[in-house]
Formats: structure tokens, sequence, C-alpha cells
């Protein structure tokens, strides 16, 4: 035989005679809790059913349909109405004119204001007020629409949300802690 028809079996060989040991603890960072996953896989499926109408920038109503029951149409309408939104959530965050909290709420932060009028502070307002009504309807129906989560305590339900919020979050966006402090992510 000649000797490099060897090598094949002499490496197998040492490899199975390896014991190769596992560690007896495995630790995943970012692990989700099972109420994690129940809210984020409920409000996933929620948004993967409503797609099309949220994706669209049109300020129309969401269309009438005879079988969508109101609780799905306000959700619709909240999801299509964030969407049209985002741009300027966005950039309210980048400026710092607005923070996460900790509870899954938008709200003013103080702002010098140099260039910032009454005009601007009603539409930042305007606008926060239609994102956070936006939020408890989703929040609402995700509940609504998986039983598990009826069962939950409504502040965790909201801490989930708000990590979800703050980590989607642009770079500079004000974040509150659950401490309730305040960092610039």
């Amino acid at each position: 035989m000649h000797p490099k028809h060897l090598i094949g079996p002499a490496v197998l060989a040492v490899c199975l005679s390896c014991s190769v040991r596992l560690p007896e603890v495995v630790n995943l960072t970012g692990e989700k809790t099972s109420l994690e996953k129940e809210i984020l896989g409920t409000y996933s499926l929620m948004r993967e059913d409503t797609w099309m109408a949220a994706s669209t920038r049109a300020a129309e109503p969401v269309p009438e349909s005879p079988v969508m029951s109101p609780e799905k149409r306000r959700s619709l309408e909240a999801l299509q109405q964030q969407a049209f939104n985002r741009d300027d959530v966005e950039e309210f965050k980048q400026n710092g004119w607005v923070g996460e909290t900790n509870d899954g709420r938008l709200v003013p932060r103080p702002v010098d204001d140099t260039g910032f009028g009454a005009e601007e502070k009603r539409f930042v307002d305007e606008i926060l007020s239609e994102e956070n009504g936006d939020r408890q309807v989703i929040v609402d129906r995700v509940v609504e629409l998986n039983d598990a989560l009826k069962k939950a305590v409504p502040a965790d339900v909201a801490a989930v949300f708000a990590k979800m919020y703050q980590d989607n979050s642009p770079n500079g966006t004000w974040i509150q802690k659950p401490d309730g402090t305040w960092v610039r992510k």
C-alpha cells in the first residue's frame, strides 16, 4: 500500500482517540425570556399580517373590509401611522428632542430654545401624542392576540416593548434606564 493512502486512516484514528469535552454550562448572552419571546413573536406575526398597510405612506385610512375586526383595524391604522411618522420620530431622537422611556413611551427632552420655537414644539408634541397612542394600541392588540400575555404583569409587557424601541433607536437617542436615569445611546 502506498504511504499516502495511510494518511487518511491515520488521521481518523488520531481524531477518534481524542476526546472533546464540551463545557457543562453554556451562557448565551442576549437570550430572550419566555415573556419576550411571546411578545415579540406575536408582534412579529401581527406586523407580517399587516405589513402592506403599515408600509404605505399614504394618508388614507385602512380600507373597509367586512371580515376585519375593529381591533385589527385600529392596530393596522396604528402601524400605518407609525410608518408614516417614522422619519420625524427618528429625527427627533437624533436631535435629542425626545427620549425613549423605560416603559415604552416617547417623552420630550429639555432642549435649547435656540431655533426651537412654539411651532416646532407643537409639531413634536403632536407626533409624540400620535406615536404613544399607536404604541398603546399595538401593545393592547399583542396582548389580546396572545392568551399567555393576558396573565402577564402590564409593567413587564411595557418593559419588553421599551427595550425593543430602545434597541431599534438610532445612536444619540436619549434612553431611560430601568433605574430611571437617562443616557445617550
